[in-house]
């Protein structure tokens, strides 16, 4: 499971950190054309919102796969570490949800729907470009059963740790 986690942690990264790179280098471009050439570029700006799309898309999955997502922790911190794991698996499986009927049912319907639309620089399917939902919805959900099934191996430690542990009863052992 971790090799799996590495290697999807690994090729997000790569992922937005390149199309980060490439939309400073265009925006760096369009800024160029525009006050030193008098001539503005006309592919940057749909460029660079298509880019923003799907980096704030696969972002999001990868955000939520690391936990690092917002979150209103004032109920989560004060309750016992036990419980808090056990709520941390609730917000995985909303997050499955979540992932599975907005990013992938409602996502593949905006895709199929915008499947005929071009956009008028770039000239291509504004399908594709919404595909950026249903993978971030795959991502997401993987990343949620990856965490749930780490967070059932911590329960699992907790419990082999506290029945490894001797009572004390009266101030002596059992």
């Amino acid at each position: 499971m971790d090799i799996i986690r590495k290697w999807l942690d690994r090729t997000i990264e790569c992922f937005c950190c390149g199309i980060t790179t490439i939309m400073v280098v265009v925006a760096c471009w369009q800024v160029i054309s525009r006050y030193v050439f008098n001539s503005p570029s006309t592919f940057s700006e749909e460029f660079l919102r298509f880019s923003l799309v799907w980096l704030s898309v696969i972002g999001l999955a990868y955000v939520a796969g690391r936990k690092e997502h917002i979150a209103l922790t004032l109920f989560l911190d004060k309750c016992p570490k036990q419980l808090k794991t056990y709520w941390n698996i609730l917000i995985q499986i909303v997050f499955i949800f979540f992932a599975g009927y907005i990013l992938i049912v409602g996502g593949w319907r905006v895709s199929h729907n915008a499947m005929m639309q071009i956009s008028p620089v770039l000239q291509i399917s504004m399908g594709k470009v919404y595909y950026a939902l249903p993978l971030s919805g795959v991502i997401t959900i993987v990343y949620s059963l990856m965490n749930i099934v780490d967070m059932i191996k911590e329960i699992r430690q907790q419990r082999a740790t506290q029945d490894h542990q001797p009572h004390v009863a009266g101030g002596r052992y059992d």
